[in-house]
């Protein structure tokens, strides 16, 4: 039989606080380790399921707080998207600015010669669009007054072929088109036939006149037998004179020059500018076809004059101003002649010919590549000067090799089949001026487009019409939808250019600026609703912030407060286990009885 062992008051006493500092130290070190004085509902029922509250409300408004920083980021990519596509309708503007500074009024589109010759006579400025081929009755020419440019509907990308105008001279001295001063001369088959007498050019380019002659097809036939005596030229320019080729300009001869009969591509005293990637093809047969004769011809960057001649490629006079200046690197000249010899001298004589270039531009001639080793001013050659060596001279201006196979084979590909060069020329001649600024214009608006479409974020393009909505508080009552905008070309009322006249592109420039108003129109809505959500986002950074304040007010513990009790009840339980020794020493003393 068990019996249950008698304490006496003190140690019972003893053993309670105890037990009571132990549960207390077992209370004080789960604070300390966890750092909560409320860890469940045990705890501290009230505490625990309001900080529960406060903290899932603020880990709703975090997950909010993410859409709105990824809505921000979708705003700023509309930022820059705008930013870019301001730059390109700046772009275009500058290009329809351009156009414009080189617009002319049509004054007249003309399909017969009646036609033709009324427009000219009226002597309005501007453009005379040849719709149709004209041939004109024989002997009849066309003289050009100051500002009116003979173009082909070409030139105005309303046909994709050059229009013909052909001349039929018999017995007469007279060429086909008189310039005057300011004429444009573009997109035309010009076709020039002259029968007898000292003959004239295709194209007179009057003295002391400025003209542009762009895209062009030159054919001449002086229309006699050998023993007559004839000349004929593709463009004659005369003295003071300064005619710029630019896009293709093309000139033929198919007849053999001998004898009495001569036939040049260019002559005269005047001064020709082969423009910025222009290209000038001269082709002539026959002992005296000549290419160049007499002018002054500079190549500019880019550009290059490629001749081919049975003859001489250059027949030069003394005293009289002739020469061929490369002022660009990147200009080439192309010579391709039966003669080893650069040129010839006007009437058995010396003729003085001039050649200039920049280093590094380069002359091709009959298999062989000279390249200027330096700036070379005025470096001139005598009659009959080969293809050569000599060409170099003792001062060694030029580099001299064999022409890569690439040069020959250009060279050979020009004037291949040369006499349906006409046909060929309308598809392959580079497009006039012109197109060109029509092609970059519609290029530009079709990169803007490109570039609004790829202005989304996470698949949310707010340039395309699609729309954003962001919530701000965890029931959706709070919220912001923002709507999307439509801001391609077409709905800004941006057209691609149908330019006529000096009015249809000031249109143009009209729509660009409006573009560009609604672009700037839409950044600062966009840049409005930006400023919301980030006001959002910090308010709710804010409001995340003191709910979870909040929350550890009701259940973190005080570490410094929580380290003094466990310091105390330490203490206390030191004492406890003192007292009870103390106590249990009463027992103690009745042993000694014994």
């Amino acid at each position: 039989m068990l019996h249950n062992v008698s304490l006496n008051a003190s140690m019972r006493a003893n053993l309670l606080s105890l037990q009571q500092t132990s549960k207390l130290q077992d209370i004080t070190s789960n604070r300390l380790s966890t750092g909560l004085k409320v860890n469940s509902a045990i705890d501290n029922p009230s505490a625990y399921y309001t900080a529960q509250s406060l903290s899932d409300r603020a880990s709703d408004l975090n997950a909010l707080l993410d859409a709105m920083s990824q809505g921000i980021q979708t705003l700023k990519a509309v930022a820059e998207t705008i930013d870019a596509a301001t730059g390109f309708l700046q772009q275009a503007k500058a290009v329809a600015s351009q156009a414009l500074e080189t617009a002319q009024n049509i004054v007249a589109r003309v399909s017969t010669e009646e036609e033709l010759l009324a427009a000219v006579s009226a002597g309005k400025k501007g453009l005379i669009i040849l719709e149709k081929d004209i041939a004109l009755s024989t002997n009849q020419s066309i003289h050009l007054q100051d500002g009116q440019s003979l173009v082909g509907a070409r030139y105005i990308g309303e046909s994709s072929r050059y229009a013909t105008l052909s001349f039929n001279i018999s017995g007469h001295k007279k060429s086909g088109i008189y310039t005057a001063n300011g004429n444009l001369i573009s997109d035309l088959n010009i076709n020039y036939t002259i029968d007898k007498n000292l003959g004239s050019a295709a194209i007179m380019v009057a003295v002391d006149a400025q003209s542009t002659l762009r895209n062009l097809n030159i054919k001449i036939e002086s229309g006699v037998s050998d023993a007559e005596d004839v000349s004929c030229w593709g463009i004659y320019a005369q003295s003071g004179s300064v005619s710029d080729i630019s896009g293709t300009v093309n000139i033929f001869a198919p007849q053999e020059g001998n004898a009495g009969r001569r036939i040049y591509g260019i002559c005269g005293k005047g001064t020709v500018n082969v423009t910025n990637r222009a290209q000038l093809n001269i082709l002539t047969k026959g002992t005296l076809g000549f290419g160049i004769s007499l002018a002054q011809v500079n190549l500019q960057a880019n550009s290059e004059v490629n001749i081919s001649s049975t003859s001489y490629p250059i027949l030069s006079q003394p005293s009289v101003m002739n020469g061929i200046s490369l002022l660009d690197s990147s200009a080439r000249l192309n010579l391709k002649s039966s003669n080893p010899s650069i040129f010839y001298g006007s009437n058995g004589t010396d003729g003085d010919f001039i050649i200039s270039a920049v280093r590094e531009a380069q002359i091709n001639a009959n298999g062989k590549l000279f390249t200027a080793l330096e700036n070379t001013d005025k470096i001139m050659v005598k009659k009959g000067n080969s293809l050569n060596n000599s060409f170099n001279g003792n001062d060694n201006k030029f580099s001299e090799e064999e022409s890569s196979s690439s040069v020959t084979t250009l060279l050979n590909s020009i004037f291949a089949d040369f006499e349906d060069f006409m046909q060929r020329s309308e598809t392959s001649s580079a497009r006039s001026v012109n197109s060109e600024v029509r092609e970059i214009y519609d290029n530009i608006l079709d990169q803007y487009d490109s570039l609004i479409n790829d202005g989304s974020y996470k698949g949310v393009n707010l340039l395309r019409e699609n729309n954003l909505k962001l919530s701000f508080n965890e029931n959706g009552s709070s919220s912001l939808t923002i709507a999307g905008v439509n801001a391609s070309s077409e709905k800004l009322g941006i057209a691609k250019n149908s330019w006529q006249d000096e009015k249809d592109i000031e249109e143009t420039i009209l729509q660009l600026e409006n573009a560009v108003a609604s672009l700037r129109d839409f950044a600062a809505r966009f840049g409005t609703y930006n400023n919301i959500v980030t006001t959002h986002q910090e308010f709710t950074e804010a409001m995340i912030n003191v709910l979870e304040e909040g929350a550890d007010k009701l259940t973190l513990a005080d570490m410094n407060q929580e380290s003094a009790n466990m310091l105390a009840l330490q203490t206390r339980q030191m004492l406890a286990v003192n007292s009870l020794a103390l106590a249990s020493q009463t027992a103690k003393a009745v042993l000694r009885l014994f």
